[in-house]
């Protein structure tokens, strides 16, 4: 950073006007043409401005600095222990050299956003975008390419996938040569998940294949059964039921070897999921049960989610005592975890419970309550998440229900409108 602009960066900073800096030295117009490279400052000039705005003459060299941003940004690339990661953190966020110049400052400062989102403290993320939004012009290459890959992590991280996705593209034409593998691999890697989630088939299944090889050759076992998951969901979008399976099998064997609950949580809801999808209810049900085994107290959305999987498991299979059981072990869970529909914020929790509800009402065979939550909740939620499997099951089960009633004209509407839906699942049109 050359005179001018550290001037300028720690003037930013202090949120002080280039009148109250210049004020006691020189003009404001003096200033803004040093600000822009366009003129040396005399040394009393220089002295004055850094004494006050509180820095040194010159730059320090800080190799220390760079060490500890270094090895933070490491820590935060492939992330498996949040714990580990805040005890990093706290040990370093303190540290004098962190603030000892201004390219190390800068550089701790973006991985910070990348740290809040990580810990999901979304809140001091969102600042720290904000705060870090005033000071572009000061980053390098790199450091402008991470700050726009960040921004695409916060934007997925709130479900804003369409610009998610734009973002992290931004991030990809400007990316410099010099990153490494496993930082392109990410970048790719989040572009992939984000497309699927923007109906993007074709763009996430190319963008995870490219981030599947990039993670093989660099040996991230976690990425590379992620990236099997994403390339398997894709397959699915595209029918491909018999390459999707191939790829989730990979999924299952390599996850299985790692000690994160989660992956494999997700690996495993995954698989059962798409075997009920394509009708394979006994495959299904022996994966949901093993998804449950890891799913983590905190992800009771998640959790919600696979009880309902394996209640329609059942419910399909006929075994309606069976899925009885498991409703009444999600009843358990919403009344410890002590939820309400309308309670979190957080929309996907919302869904998941919603759901449950329905189904709640279906098998107990409260009809009027079925009836209104489809009608009322589920069919605008399933439409606005594009998750049109879902709509067409439970528009299904409206048919029968309405088939059973005699209230024929109402059942052949809700049965056309589940055979609509479920076109769309095939990309029939």
């Amino acid at each position: 950073m050359d005179t001018g602009m550290r001037l300028k960066y720690h003037r930013l900073k202090k949120r002080f006007s280039m009148e109250e800096t210049a004020s006691g030295i020189f003009s404001p117009k003096e200033l803004k043409k040093i600000e822009a490279g366009l003129k040396e400052p005399a040394l009393k000039e220089l002295e004055a401005l850094c004494k006050k705005l509180e820095i040194p003459l010159a730059a320090k060299d800080n190799p220390i600095g760079k060490v500890l941003v270094k090895n933070f940004k490491n820590s935060l690339l492939h992330p498996q222990n949040k714990g580990k990661i805040m005890e990093h953190y706290a040990d370093i966020c303190n540290h004098p050299l962190l603030r000892a110049d201004e390219d190390v400052e800068l550089e701790f400062d973006i991985q910070q956003i990348r740290y809040f989102i990580i810990t999901g403290d979304l809140e001091s993320a969102e600042k720290k975008i904000k705060e870090m939004d005033r000071f572009k012009e000061f980053m390098d290459q790199e450091q402008y390419y991470l700050f726009h890959k960040y921004n695409g992590n916060y934007n997925y991280i709130l479900n804003d996938y369409e610009n998610a996705l734009k973002t992290y593209l931004i991030a990809e034409k400007i990316a410099p040569k010099s990153i490494s593998a496993a930082e392109i691999g990410d970048l790719y890697y989040s572009i992939g998940i984000s497309s699927n989630y923007c109906q993007e088939h074709e763009l996430a299944y190319k963008y995870s294949d490219l981030a599947l090889k990039i993670y093989q050759q660099e040996f991230v076992p976690k990425r590379i059964v992620e990236c099997h998951l994403n390339i398997a969901i894709t397959h699915e979008y595209f029918g491909n039921h018999k390459l999707s399976m191939e790829h989730y099998k990979n999924a299952l064997t390599i996850g299985s070897k790692l000690d994160i609950d989660i992956l494999k949580f997700t690996t495993e809801y995954n698989v059962g999921y798409s075997n009920f999808i394509y009708q394979q209810y006994e495959e299904a049900i022996p994966h949901l049960n093993n998804s449950l085994k890891y799913i983590p107290d905190e992800y009771i959305a998640d959790s919600i989610s696979a009880h309902c999987v394996l209640i329609k498991c059942h419910l399909e299979l006929g075994n309606k005592a069976k899925a009885k059981e498991i409703m009444e072990v999600g009843q358990r869970l919403v009344e410890a975890k002590e939820v309400r529909i309308d309670s979190p914020s957080n929309a996907v929790f919302k869904d998941a419970y919603m759901e449950f509800v329905s189904l709640t009402y279906l098998l107990n065979e409260e009809d009027e309550k079925f009836e209104e939550i489809i009608l009322d909740k589920l069919m605008t939620s399933f439409t606005n998440s594009n998750s049109y499997h879902d709509l067409g099951y439970y528009l299904g089960y409206l048919g029968k229900m309405y088939f059973r009633q005699e209230r024929y004209k109402e059942a052949a509407v809700a049965f056309e409108k589940s055979k609509d839906a479920y076109k769309e699942v095939l990309n029939i049109k």
